[in-house]
């Protein structure tokens, strides 16, 4: 195994913390096992453009299945809305003071 693949490996596994901690307790191991699989077979047929590939798909797969994962959780959901509610407050506020202050 190359250096290049063993560092894809080693990202990959912190990569993994994006996931709830329930999730990777359950699946992490297989998750690990498929992605060093795809790299090394990648590597091996395709260099570092087969390797780019896999790294885009497991980001992609971070949007798709962590990010959803994480908005089930009600902690999540309501952190979530407090700084897009406080985020939106400001907007207003900063608005509201250019245009008059700008008259």
């Amino acid at each position: 195994m190359s250096s290049a693949v063993r560092a894809s490996c080693g990202l990959y596994k912190m990569l993994l913390f994006a996931y709830p901690r329930d999730f990777r307790l359950r699946f992490e191991s297989e998750m690990v096992t498929t992605f060093t699989n795809l790299i090394c077979d990648e590597w091996e047929q395709n260099g570092l453009p087969g390797v780019a590939r896999t790294w885009w798909s497991a980001l992609g797969e971070v949007l798709t299945a962590a990010v959803p994962l994480h908005l089930q959780s009600p902690i999540v959901v309501a952190g979530s809305l407090a700084v897009l509610s406080s985020a939106a407050l400001f907007a207003a506020m900063f608005y509201e003071m250019t245009r008059v202050c700008g008259e």
